[in-house]
């Protein structure tokens, strides 16, 4: 019989510091209905489960891009509808132009209305925009040809070219003093905006064509005090050519790690391009009874554009509708399989929890007992 040595209280002491280790790891699994707290609970799972979270995460996003690129076709549809409204009634027009029924009084009349319907279907592919970028004007998407373009990128001090919603096509770029004017020939049409160039300005704006040139210092002051759109080794450049290539907006739709292939999903922006001079009918008019005849095979064929265009959209949007639903259902079994690893079983934890408690109980019970055995030795002492 020692007393120095209580094997028997250190060994009741090892086993409650067990159970009170246990107890805690059960109370933070209970308390945060997860498995695993740390890494010491479980390395390997804590990594799986850390992968699938964040699978979970860019799947999310991903539908979200998914239901926002599906919004675009939305508004580009509603937009190619009301174009296709204005078709059939610039064909009704047109076709009561085309009967002599009605004079040259009545024709001019007739062709009033049918320009401002035009002028209506130009002003609704300007302005339906998504986020800033023209969605009917042939250009979302679009890029600088930087081949084709080079001799502008080079100027000094033309830092960058800007586009929103722009065409594709070959746009020439001319100065003359304090104005820089952009030129293109569509279909036959050519349209010409002149800017005033502001020395200092940082950019010289051609918002007809969607094209915002980013000069920095550029639009500075020449040797001779005439102020200049460009300027470049200090010699004025007196003409240049911009070219925009027809693009492709991507929306990223996956996570798969097909990051530039199976997990897009692009639209052509050249294919949603419902302009009066792409349908052909930008120069047509009703003022005369053969013009009415001609506006008539014209709007025929600009109203198979539009509904085109409209079944290009609608195909579009119904793969959406299916990645989104693929993504949705994607996503719940990613989860699924997170909280297999993660979560927490409370019903086992909780009989493993009551189970440490009275097990603590008892050892406390019995740490104490432990400590009391060496008091016997002072009986041997009396």
């Amino acid at each position: 019989m020692d007393i120095n040595t209580n094997v028997s209280a250190m060994r009741a002491a090892a086993n409650l510091n067990k159970t009170q280790n246990a107890i805690a790891s059960s109370t933070a699994k209970l308390s945060s209905g997860f498995r695993i707290n740390s890494a010491a609970d479980d390395a390997a799972g804590l990594g799986i489960a850390n992968k699938l979270d964040s699978d979970v995460g860019a799947y999310q996003q991903a539908s979200r891009n998914a239901s926002q690129a599906s919004s675009i076709y939305n508004i580009a549809e509603g937009a190619a509808t009301s174009i296709q409204g204005m078709l059939n009634q610039m064909k009704q027009l047109a076709t009561e132009a085309a009967s002599d029924t009605v004079d040259s009084n009545g024709r001019a009349a007739i062709n009033a209305e049918f320009t401002q319907l035009q002028s209506e279907i130009d002003r609704t592919v300007n302005t339906t925009t998504f986020q800033g970028s023209k969605l009917i004007s042939g250009g979302f998407g679009a890029t600088v040809n930087k081949t084709g373009s080079s001799a502008l990128l080079a100027i000094a001090g033309v830092d960058d070219v800007k586009l929103s919603g722009t065409a594709a096509g070959t746009y020439s770029i001319s100065e003359s003093g304090n104005s820089a004017t952009m030129s293109n020939t569509s279909n036959g049409v050519t349209t010409t905006q002149t800017q005033t160039v502001v020395p200092g300005a940082g950019k010289i704006s051609f918002s007809q064509f969607g094209i915002t040139i980013d000069t920095g210092s550029a639009s500075t002051v020449d040797a001779s005090g005439a102020k200049r759109a460009f300027v470049d080794a200090g010699a004025v450049l007196d003409s240049t050519t911009l070219v925009v290539d027809g693009g492709s907006a991507t929306f990223l739709v996956g996570a798969s790690g097909q990051y530039a292939t199976n997990d897009t999903l692009s639209l052509n922006g050249g294919q949603l391009d419902l302009s009066t001079s792409t349908l052909g009918i930008g120069s047509s008019s009703v003022d005369t009874l053969a013009n009415a005849q001609a506006a008539l095979t014209a709007l025929d064929s600009a109203i198979t554009s539009v509904n085109s265009t409209l079944g290009t959209i609608g195909a579009g949007q119904n793969r959406l509708t299916n990645a989104i639903s693929n993504l949705s259902s994607t996503v719940q079994n990613y989860q699924a399989a997170e909280g297999t690893i993660k979560d927490v079983d409370m019903a086992s934890e909780m009989v493993s929890f009551s189970k440490n408690q009275i097990l603590a109980q008892a050892g406390t019970a019995m740490l104490a007992q432990a400590n009391q055995a060496g008091s016997s030795v002072l009986k041997l002492l009396q």
